[in-house]
C-alpha cells in the first residue's frame, strides 16, 4: 500500500494568512456601513453640526462616501436636512460587499478545516 503524502504545512499557513487578511477588509466594510448610516441618518434629519460628534461622523463617513460622491444629487427636505442618494447607494454596495466577503470567510474557514483534518489524520496514520 502507497504511504499517504503529507498535506503541507504551508498550506494551511497561506489559508491563515487570506482568513485574517479577509478579516481586516471585512471590518472595515462593516465600519464604512455603520459610519454611512449614522451620516445618512444625521444628514437626514437634520444634525447640528456645531456638534462635535456630528462633525466626527459626518467626516468620517465623507472618506467612505468619496467613491459615491457626485453619482447623484442631494435632495433638501428642510433648511438643515438633506436626502443623500449618494449615502444610502454607498451604504448597499459597502453592504453587498460585506455580505461577500462575510461567504470569504466561510469559505476559507472551511478549507482551514478540512486542511486541519488532513493534517491530523495523516498524524494518525504515521503514529
Amino acid at each position: 500500500m502507497a504511504k499517504p503524502v503529507k498535506p503541507t504545512d504551508s498550506k494551511l499557513t497561506f489559508i491563515k494568512i487570506a482568513r485574517v487578511l479577509t478579516y481586516l477588509v471585512y471590518a472595515y466594510m462593516l465600519i464604512a456601513v455603520v459610519f454611512l448610516v449614522l451620516g445618512f441618518i444625521l444628514l437626514l434629519f437634520g444634525a447640528n453640526t456645531d456638534s462635535s460628534f456630528v462633525r466626527f461622523v459626518y467626516n468620517i463617513a465623507a472618506e467612505f462616501l468619496q467613491p459615491f460622491r457626485g453619482i447623484f444629487p442631494p435632495h433638501q427636505i428642510t433648511d438643515s436636512a438633506y436626502f443623500s442618494a449618494s449615502g444610502l447607494f454607498a451604504i448597499i454596495m459597502y453592504g453587498i460587499a460585506a455580505a461577500a466577503l462575510h461567504s470569504l470567510i466561510s469559505f476559507i474557514t472551511l478549507k482551514q478545516v478540512k486542511h486541519e483534518a488532513e493534517l491530523a489524520e495523516w498524524q494518525e496514520d504515521q503514529a
